[in-house]
Protein backbone atom coordinates (compact mmCIF):
# COMPACT_ATOMS: atom_id res chain seq x y z
CA UNK A 1 0.00 0.00 0.00
CA UNK A 2 2.88 2.43 0.68
CA UNK A 3 4.24 1.98 -2.58
CA UNK A 4 1.09 2.21 -4.61
CA UNK A 5 0.92 5.65 -2.74
CA UNK A 6 4.34 6.63 -3.54
CA UNK A 7 3.77 5.44 -7.11
CA UNK A 8 2.74 9.19 -7.97
CA UNK A 9 5.69 10.66 -6.65
CA UNK A 10 8.07 8.91 -8.80
CA UNK A 11 9.32 10.31 -12.33
CA UNK A 12 11.42 8.02 -13.76
CA UNK A 13 11.99 4.15 -13.17
CA UNK A 14 13.07 1.06 -14.59
CA UNK A 15 15.44 0.04 -17.46
CA UNK A 16 13.94 2.85 -20.05
CA UNK A 17 12.86 5.43 -18.24
CA UNK A 18 9.38 4.81 -19.98
CA UNK A 19 7.53 2.64 -16.67
CA UNK A 20 6.84 4.13 -13.31
CA UNK A 21 5.10 0.62 -12.81
CA UNK A 22 7.71 -1.86 -13.97
CA UNK A 23 9.79 -1.02 -10.67
CA UNK A 24 6.97 -1.22 -8.33
CA UNK A 25 6.19 -4.74 -9.33
CA UNK A 26 7.50 -6.96 -7.14
CA UNK A 27 6.73 -4.82 -4.05
CA UNK A 28 3.03 -4.49 -5.16
CA UNK A 29 2.83 -8.28 -5.55
CA UNK A 30 3.46 -9.05 -2.29
CA UNK A 31 0.96 -6.52 -0.96
CA UNK A 32 -1.33 -8.89 -2.92
CA UNK A 33 -0.64 -12.17 -2.04
CA UNK A 34 -0.73 -10.10 1.47
CA UNK A 35 -4.31 -9.45 0.71
CA UNK A 36 -5.24 -12.94 -1.05
CA UNK A 37 -4.98 -14.57 2.02
CA UNK A 38 -7.16 -12.06 4.33
CA UNK A 39 -10.49 -13.68 4.58
CA UNK A 40 -10.92 -12.86 8.10
CA UNK A 41 -13.27 -10.55 7.88
CA UNK A 42 -16.81 -11.06 6.99
CA UNK A 43 -19.70 -10.34 4.26
CA UNK A 44 -20.98 -7.79 5.92
CA UNK A 45 -18.61 -6.23 7.84
CA UNK A 46 -16.57 -5.20 4.25
CA UNK A 47 -20.05 -4.25 3.06
CA UNK A 48 -20.43 -1.84 6.14
CA UNK A 49 -16.83 -0.29 5.91
CA UNK A 50 -17.36 0.62 2.28
CA UNK A 51 -19.56 3.49 3.47
CA UNK A 52 -18.43 4.18 6.43
CA UNK A 53 -15.65 6.63 7.80
CA UNK A 54 -13.40 3.74 9.09
CA UNK A 55 -12.33 1.71 5.95
CA UNK A 56 -10.64 -1.23 6.85
CA UNK A 57 -6.75 -1.57 5.28
CA UNK A 58 -7.90 -4.20 2.79
CA UNK A 59 -10.93 -2.19 0.72
CA UNK A 60 -8.30 0.93 1.02
CA UNK A 61 -5.67 -1.26 -0.94
CA UNK A 62 -8.37 -2.51 -2.78
CA UNK A 63 -8.98 1.27 -3.96
CA UNK A 64 -5.67 2.35 -4.44
CA UNK A 65 -5.04 -0.86 -6.77
CA UNK A 66 -8.01 0.17 -9.04
CA UNK A 67 -6.10 3.28 -10.51
CA UNK A 68 -3.32 0.78 -11.42
CA UNK A 69 -4.92 -0.30 -15.31
CA UNK A 70 -5.22 2.91 -16.72
CA UNK A 71 -1.85 3.62 -16.17
CA UNK A 72 -0.30 0.69 -16.94
CA UNK A 73 -2.39 1.04 -20.29
CA UNK A 74 -1.03 4.49 -20.60
CA UNK A 75 2.72 3.38 -20.17
CA UNK A 76 2.41 -0.05 -22.28
CA UNK A 77 1.35 2.76 -25.30
CA UNK A 78 4.41 4.84 -24.19
CA UNK A 79 6.59 1.39 -25.06
CA UNK A 80 4.73 0.99 -27.84
CA UNK A 81 5.63 4.33 -29.16
CA UNK A 82 9.33 3.77 -28.09
CA UNK A 83 9.67 0.47 -30.13
CA UNK A 84 7.65 1.93 -33.15
CA UNK A 85 9.99 4.90 -33.15
CA UNK A 86 13.53 2.64 -33.53
CA UNK A 87 11.86 -0.21 -35.24
CA UNK A 88 10.43 1.97 -38.48
CA UNK A 89 14.22 1.82 -40.20
CA UNK A 90 13.62 -1.95 -40.43
CA UNK A 91 10.17 -2.59 -40.58
CA UNK A 92 8.19 0.45 -40.85
CA UNK A 93 4.80 -0.99 -41.76
CA UNK A 94 4.58 -3.40 -38.91
CA UNK A 95 3.50 -0.21 -36.58
CA UNK A 96 0.11 0.15 -39.21
CA UNK A 97 -0.61 -3.87 -39.36
CA UNK A 98 -0.28 -4.68 -35.67
CA UNK A 99 -2.30 -2.19 -33.94
CA UNK A 100 -2.20 -4.19 -30.36
CA UNK A 101 0.90 -2.82 -28.15
CA UNK A 102 1.28 -6.45 -27.05
CA UNK A 103 0.79 -7.73 -30.02
CA UNK A 104 3.52 -5.12 -31.80
CA UNK A 105 6.37 -6.25 -28.93
CA UNK A 106 5.85 -9.60 -29.41
CA UNK A 107 5.96 -9.45 -33.20
CA UNK A 108 9.26 -7.48 -32.64
CA UNK A 109 10.46 -10.07 -30.39
CA UNK A 110 9.53 -12.84 -32.53
CA UNK A 111 10.88 -12.01 -35.98
CA UNK A 112 13.63 -9.20 -34.79
CA UNK A 113 16.01 -8.44 -37.87
CA UNK A 114 15.59 -11.18 -39.94
CA UNK A 115 13.04 -10.03 -42.85
CA UNK A 116 14.71 -12.75 -44.96
CA UNK A 117 13.95 -15.56 -43.34
CA UNK A 118 10.32 -14.04 -42.12
CA UNK A 119 8.77 -17.19 -43.79
CA UNK A 120 10.17 -19.62 -41.18
CA UNK A 121 8.89 -17.78 -38.10
CA UNK A 122 4.99 -18.33 -39.66
CA UNK A 123 4.05 -21.12 -37.13
CA UNK A 124 4.74 -18.94 -34.08
CA UNK A 125 3.42 -15.77 -35.67
CA UNK A 126 0.27 -17.68 -35.90
CA UNK A 127 0.00 -18.22 -32.29
CA UNK A 128 0.24 -14.17 -32.04
CA UNK A 129 -1.91 -12.73 -34.89
CA UNK A 130 -4.64 -14.31 -36.72
CA UNK A 131 -3.51 -16.00 -40.29
CA UNK A 132 -4.51 -12.99 -42.90
CA UNK A 133 -2.60 -10.96 -40.69
CA UNK A 134 0.40 -13.28 -40.73
CA UNK A 135 0.49 -13.68 -44.75
CA UNK A 136 0.27 -9.36 -45.00
CA UNK A 137 2.71 -9.30 -42.69
CA UNK A 138 5.03 -11.87 -44.08
CA UNK A 139 4.68 -10.37 -47.67
CA UNK A 140 5.67 -6.74 -46.79
CA UNK A 141 8.75 -7.97 -44.48
CA UNK A 142 9.52 -9.58 -47.88
CA UNK A 143 9.26 -6.54 -50.03
CA UNK A 144 11.09 -3.91 -46.67
CA UNK A 145 14.00 -6.80 -46.78
CA UNK A 146 16.15 -4.77 -49.81
CA UNK A 147 15.92 -1.73 -47.97
CA UNK A 148 16.01 -2.72 -44.77
CA UNK A 149 18.76 -0.81 -42.62
CA UNK A 150 20.62 -3.62 -39.69
CA UNK A 151 20.80 -2.31 -36.55
CA UNK A 152 23.97 -2.81 -34.44
CA UNK A 153 23.11 -5.67 -31.43
CA UNK A 154 23.53 -2.49 -28.96
CA UNK A 155 21.02 -0.54 -30.60
CA UNK A 156 18.75 -3.30 -31.01
CA UNK A 157 19.17 -4.05 -27.32
CA UNK A 158 16.94 -1.11 -26.10
CA UNK A 159 14.42 -2.34 -28.33
CA UNK A 160 13.74 -5.95 -26.86
CA UNK A 161 14.24 -4.50 -23.39
CA UNK A 162 10.76 -2.42 -24.27
CA UNK A 163 8.97 -4.96 -25.44
CA UNK A 164 9.66 -7.16 -22.58
CA UNK A 165 8.74 -4.39 -20.19
CA UNK A 166 5.20 -4.31 -22.42
CA UNK A 167 4.99 -7.56 -22.14
CA UNK A 168 5.97 -7.56 -18.02
CA UNK A 169 2.94 -5.14 -17.48
CA UNK A 170 0.27 -7.43 -20.17
CA UNK A 171 0.74 -10.23 -17.46
CA UNK A 172 0.95 -7.92 -14.50
CA UNK A 173 -2.84 -6.07 -15.20
CA UNK A 174 -3.73 -9.77 -15.55
CA UNK A 175 -2.76 -10.41 -12.22
CA UNK A 176 -4.27 -7.81 -10.43
CA UNK A 177 -7.61 -8.30 -12.67
CA UNK A 178 -7.94 -11.66 -11.36
CA UNK A 179 -6.90 -10.37 -7.56
CA UNK A 180 -9.50 -7.68 -7.92
CA UNK A 181 -12.08 -10.08 -9.21
CA UNK A 182 -11.24 -12.68 -6.26
CA UNK A 183 -12.46 -9.30 -4.03
CA UNK A 184 -15.07 -8.06 -5.06
CA UNK A 185 -16.82 -11.43 -5.34
CA UNK A 186 -16.55 -10.15 -1.37
CA UNK A 187 -17.63 -6.79 -1.78
CA UNK A 188 -20.20 -6.62 -5.02
CA UNK A 189 -20.61 -9.83 -6.92
CA UNK A 190 -23.54 -9.02 -8.64
CA UNK A 191 -21.86 -5.48 -10.13
CA UNK A 192 -18.59 -7.75 -10.62
CA UNK A 193 -20.55 -9.93 -12.94
CA UNK A 194 -22.29 -7.49 -15.00
CA UNK A 195 -19.33 -5.09 -15.80
CA UNK A 196 -15.63 -7.25 -14.12
CA UNK A 197 -14.24 -6.78 -11.36
CA UNK A 198 -12.19 -3.86 -12.82
CA UNK A 199 -14.91 -1.67 -14.30
CA UNK A 200 -16.78 -2.74 -11.21
CA UNK A 201 -13.71 -1.24 -8.49
CA UNK A 202 -13.52 1.79 -10.65
CA UNK A 203 -17.54 2.58 -10.21
CA UNK A 204 -16.49 2.10 -6.49
CA UNK A 205 -13.74 4.37 -6.35
CA UNK A 206 -15.62 7.03 -8.28
CA UNK A 207 -18.83 7.31 -6.36
CA UNK A 208 -17.44 6.74 -3.26
CA UNK A 209 -19.21 3.35 -1.43
CA UNK A 210 -21.77 0.88 -2.88
CA UNK A 211 -24.32 2.79 -1.21
CA UNK A 212 -23.81 5.77 -3.65
CA UNK A 213 -23.27 3.67 -6.21
CA UNK A 214 -26.64 2.40 -5.93
CA UNK A 215 -28.45 5.65 -5.75
CA UNK A 216 -26.69 7.44 -8.60
CA UNK A 217 -29.30 7.54 -11.53
CA UNK A 218 -28.49 5.00 -14.29
CA UNK A 219 -27.91 7.85 -17.08
CA UNK A 220 -25.19 9.22 -15.34
CA UNK A 221 -22.67 5.91 -15.00
CA UNK A 222 -21.58 6.30 -18.24
CA UNK A 223 -20.24 9.74 -17.82
CA UNK A 224 -18.16 8.03 -14.57
CA UNK A 225 -14.47 8.64 -15.59
CA UNK A 226 -14.33 10.50 -18.63
CA UNK A 227 -11.45 12.95 -17.84
CA UNK A 228 -9.34 9.99 -16.57
CA UNK A 229 -9.69 8.05 -19.72
CA UNK A 230 -10.52 10.69 -22.48
CA UNK A 231 -7.01 11.56 -23.07
CA UNK A 232 -6.27 7.86 -23.77
CA UNK A 233 -8.75 7.26 -26.43
CA UNK A 234 -9.68 10.35 -27.63
CA UNK A 235 -7.60 9.36 -31.06
CA UNK A 236 -9.58 6.66 -31.48
CA UNK A 237 -13.27 7.53 -30.58
CA UNK A 238 -16.00 7.78 -33.20
CA UNK A 239 -18.09 10.83 -32.97
CA UNK A 240 -20.99 9.28 -31.51
CA UNK A 241 -19.43 7.92 -28.20
CA UNK A 242 -19.61 10.63 -26.01
CA UNK A 243 -18.71 9.08 -22.82
CA UNK A 244 -15.71 7.02 -22.85
CA UNK A 245 -15.72 6.02 -19.32
CA UNK A 246 -15.30 3.23 -17.13
CA UNK A 247 -18.33 1.43 -18.70
CA UNK A 248 -16.87 1.94 -22.12
CA UNK A 249 -13.44 0.15 -21.15
CA UNK A 250 -15.69 -3.30 -19.79
CA UNK A 251 -15.86 -6.55 -21.00
CA UNK A 252 -19.48 -6.14 -22.57
CA UNK A 253 -18.93 -3.08 -24.62
CA UNK A 254 -15.59 -4.06 -26.27
CA UNK A 255 -15.44 -4.87 -29.32
CA UNK A 256 -18.79 -3.73 -30.65
CA UNK A 257 -19.51 -1.39 -33.03
CA UNK A 258 -19.61 2.05 -32.89
CA UNK A 259 -23.47 2.35 -33.96
CA UNK A 260 -24.79 0.43 -30.86
CA UNK A 261 -22.47 1.53 -28.04
CA UNK A 262 -24.68 4.31 -26.84
CA UNK A 263 -27.27 1.72 -26.94
CA UNK A 264 -25.14 -1.05 -25.39
CA UNK A 265 -23.89 1.70 -22.29
CA UNK A 266 -27.98 2.79 -21.84
CA UNK A 267 -29.00 -1.24 -20.71
CA UNK A 268 -26.02 -2.00 -18.96
CA UNK A 269 -25.66 1.31 -17.16
CA UNK A 270 -29.70 0.57 -15.56
CA UNK A 271 -28.46 -3.17 -14.97
CA UNK A 272 -25.18 -2.34 -13.15
CA UNK A 273 -27.59 0.23 -10.72
CA UNK A 274 -30.22 -2.56 -9.91
CA UNK A 275 -26.95 -5.16 -9.11
CA UNK A 276 -25.61 -2.70 -6.90
CA UNK A 277 -29.04 -2.16 -4.55
CA UNK A 278 -29.04 -6.29 -4.40
CA UNK A 279 -25.43 -5.98 -3.29
CA UNK A 280 -26.34 -3.32 -0.89
CA UNK A 281 -29.58 -5.26 0.60
CA UNK A 282 -27.46 -8.74 0.11
CA UNK A 283 -30.35 -10.39 -1.39
CA UNK A 284 -28.25 -12.33 -3.68
CA UNK A 285 -24.59 -12.79 -2.33
CA UNK A 286 -23.82 -15.72 -4.96
CA UNK A 287 -24.04 -13.08 -8.03
CA UNK A 288 -26.74 -15.14 -9.46
CA UNK A 289 -28.74 -11.93 -9.87
CA UNK A 290 -26.04 -10.61 -11.49
CA UNK A 291 -25.43 -13.72 -13.81
CA UNK A 292 -28.92 -13.36 -15.01
CA UNK A 293 -28.28 -9.31 -15.79
CA UNK A 294 -25.73 -10.34 -17.73
CA UNK A 295 -27.21 -12.58 -20.09
CA UNK A 296 -30.02 -10.13 -20.32
CA UNK A 297 -27.73 -7.65 -21.45
CA UNK A 298 -26.32 -9.64 -24.00
CA UNK A 299 -29.18 -11.17 -25.38
CA UNK A 300 -29.79 -7.41 -25.98
CA UNK A 301 -26.92 -6.39 -27.83
CA UNK A 302 -27.28 -9.67 -30.04
CA UNK A 303 -30.83 -8.25 -31.18
CA UNK A 304 -28.92 -5.04 -31.63
CA UNK A 305 -26.11 -6.75 -33.88
CA UNK A 306 -28.89 -8.73 -36.33
CA UNK A 307 -29.48 -7.42 -39.45
CA UNK A 308 -32.73 -6.48 -40.30
CA UNK A 309 -35.31 -9.04 -41.47
CA UNK A 310 -35.34 -9.58 -45.22
CA UNK A 311 -38.68 -9.58 -46.47
CA UNK A 312 -39.29 -11.97 -49.61
CA UNK A 313 -40.73 -10.21 -53.00
CA UNK A 314 -44.31 -10.43 -52.91
CA UNK A 315 -45.61 -12.48 -56.37
CA UNK A 316 -48.09 -10.67 -58.33
CA UNK A 317 -51.29 -12.54 -58.12
CA UNK A 318 -53.00 -14.67 -60.60
CA UNK A 319 -55.12 -12.94 -62.74
CA UNK A 320 -58.20 -13.89 -63.22
CA UNK A 321 -59.67 -14.70 -65.95
CA UNK A 322 -63.18 -13.50 -66.31
CA UNK A 323 -65.28 -11.30 -68.95
CA UNK A 324 -64.36 -7.32 -67.86
CA UNK A 325 -67.29 -5.47 -67.26
CA UNK A 326 -67.40 -2.46 -70.07
CA UNK A 327 -69.15 0.66 -69.15
CA UNK A 328 -71.78 1.83 -71.16
CA UNK A 329 -75.28 3.97 -71.83
CA UNK A 330 -75.84 7.08 -72.43
CA UNK A 331 -73.81 9.07 -70.23
CA UNK A 332 -70.56 7.38 -71.63
CA UNK A 333 -72.44 7.49 -74.90
CA UNK A 334 -72.27 11.37 -74.66
CA UNK A 335 -68.70 11.60 -72.94
CA UNK A 336 -66.92 9.49 -75.85
CA UNK A 337 -68.77 11.68 -78.37
CA UNK A 338 -67.15 15.05 -76.57
CA UNK A 339 -63.79 13.43 -76.50
CA UNK A 340 -63.74 11.80 -79.92
CA UNK A 341 -61.58 13.11 -83.03
CA UNK A 342 -63.99 15.37 -85.35
CA UNK A 343 -64.56 14.90 -88.63
CA UNK A 344 -62.05 17.79 -89.91
CA UNK A 345 -59.36 16.01 -87.79
CA UNK A 346 -60.20 12.49 -89.59
CA UNK A 347 -59.80 15.06 -93.04
CA UNK A 348 -56.88 16.13 -92.44
CA UNK A 349 -54.57 13.15 -91.36
CA UNK A 350 -56.00 11.25 -94.89
CA UNK A 351 -53.85 12.32 -97.81
CA UNK A 352 -54.65 11.16 -101.69
CA UNK A 353 -52.59 8.96 -103.40
CA UNK A 354 -49.81 10.71 -106.19
CA UNK A 355 -51.06 13.93 -105.08
CA UNK A 356 -49.12 16.73 -103.18
CA UNK A 357 -50.48 17.31 -100.01
CA UNK A 358 -51.09 21.44 -99.12
CA UNK A 359 -49.55 22.90 -96.64
CA UNK A 360 -49.76 26.12 -94.37
CA UNK A 361 -47.30 27.78 -91.91
CA UNK A 362 -48.44 28.08 -88.34
CA UNK A 363 -47.29 31.27 -85.55
CA UNK A 364 -44.30 29.62 -84.38
CA UNK A 365 -43.26 28.45 -88.56
CA UNK A 366 -43.77 25.08 -88.40
CA UNK A 367 -45.06 23.34 -91.73
CA UNK A 368 -48.61 21.87 -90.87
CA UNK A 369 -49.79 19.40 -93.66
CA UNK A 370 -53.62 19.79 -94.52
CA UNK A 371 -54.76 16.70 -95.92
CA UNK A 372 -57.76 15.81 -97.45
CA UNK A 373 -59.70 18.79 -95.12
CA UNK A 374 -59.95 21.28 -97.92
CA UNK A 375 -62.03 18.82 -100.20
CA UNK A 376 -64.78 18.85 -97.46
CA UNK A 377 -67.60 20.59 -98.82
CA UNK A 378 -69.68 21.21 -95.74
CA UNK A 379 -67.98 20.43 -92.23
CA UNK A 380 -70.59 20.00 -89.40
CA UNK A 381 -69.63 21.72 -86.12
CA UNK A 382 -69.63 19.24 -83.37
CA UNK A 383 -71.76 20.75 -80.71
CA UNK A 384 -70.75 18.17 -78.19
CA UNK A 385 -67.02 20.28 -77.57
CA UNK A 386 -69.12 23.22 -77.14
CA UNK A 387 -69.01 25.34 -73.51
CA UNK A 388 -71.30 23.95 -71.25
CA UNK A 389 -72.35 24.72 -67.69
CA UNK A 390 -72.78 22.00 -64.80
CA UNK A 391 -76.54 21.45 -63.36
CA UNK A 392 -75.24 23.31 -60.11
CA UNK A 393 -73.99 26.64 -62.31
CA UNK A 394 -77.34 26.79 -63.52
CA UNK A 395 -78.90 26.87 -60.73
CA UNK A 396 -76.79 29.66 -59.26
CA UNK A 397 -77.84 31.53 -61.91
CA UNK A 398 -81.64 30.84 -62.25
CA UNK A 399 -81.45 31.87 -58.49
CA UNK A 400 -79.52 35.36 -59.30
CA UNK A 401 -81.89 36.25 -61.92
CA UNK A 402 -84.57 35.65 -60.14
CA UNK A 403 -83.18 37.67 -57.23
CA UNK A 404 -82.30 40.82 -59.72
CA UNK A 405 -86.23 40.88 -60.73
CA UNK A 406 -87.29 40.66 -56.98
CA UNK A 407 -85.22 43.51 -56.19
CA UNK A 408 -86.54 45.51 -59.57
CA UNK A 409 -89.96 44.86 -58.44
CA UNK A 410 -89.48 46.09 -55.01
CA UNK A 411 -87.99 49.35 -55.97
CA UNK A 412 -89.93 50.37 -58.79
CA UNK A 413 -92.08 52.66 -56.60
CA UNK A 414 -89.49 54.22 -54.99
CA UNK A 415 -87.90 54.95 -58.66
CA UNK A 416 -91.58 56.40 -59.45
CA UNK A 417 -91.64 58.94 -55.69
CA UNK A 418 -88.27 59.89 -56.95
CA UNK A 419 -88.83 60.86 -60.27
CA UNK A 420 -92.29 63.00 -59.23
CA UNK A 421 -90.37 64.61 -56.28
CA UNK A 422 -88.66 67.54 -58.47
CA UNK A 423 -92.29 68.67 -59.73
CA UNK A 424 -93.68 69.10 -55.89
CA UNK A 425 -91.59 72.23 -54.88
CA UNK A 426 -92.53 73.87 -58.23
CA UNK A 427 -96.43 73.60 -57.71
CA UNK A 428 -95.14 74.73 -53.99
CA UNK A 429 -93.69 77.74 -55.08
CA UNK A 430 -96.50 78.74 -58.00
CA UNK A 431 -99.11 78.59 -55.35
CA UNK A 432 -96.74 80.49 -52.70
CA UNK A 433 -96.49 83.45 -55.39
CA UNK A 434 -100.11 83.98 -56.48
CA UNK A 435 -100.84 83.90 -52.72
CA UNK A 436 -98.80 87.03 -52.44
CA UNK A 437 -99.62 88.54 -55.43
CA UNK A 438 -103.51 88.54 -54.26
CA UNK A 439 -102.39 90.29 -51.04
CA UNK A 440 -100.35 93.28 -52.72
CA UNK A 441 -103.57 93.91 -54.95
CA UNK A 442 -106.02 93.82 -51.36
Amino acid sequence: MDALSALGALDTSGALGLSQVQALIPVIRADLEKYADLMETEYMDLVASIHQQDQSAEYRFLVQLSDLPVLVHDEMLALRRFVALRYQVVFPELELLVASPVDYCRVVLEIGQDLAGVRAHEPRLRQIVAADKVLTIVMAALQQFPQAFQLSPGDFAPIAAACHACLELSGFLQEISQFVAGKLGKYAPNVAQVVGPVATAQLLVSTGSLAQLAQTPACNLAALGVRELLSQHKARLAPWVRAPGYLYQSPLVAGLPPEIVRQALRVISAKVVLAARIDLSRSSPDGGMGRAYRDEIRRKIDQLLAPPELTAARALPVPKEQKLKKRGGRRFRKMKERFQMSDLRKAQNKMLFGTQEQTVMDGFGDEVGLGMSRQMDGVLVNRNTDARMSKAMVARLQQQKQRETLDTIVLAPVAEKRARAPDVPGKWGTMKRQRLDGEDRG
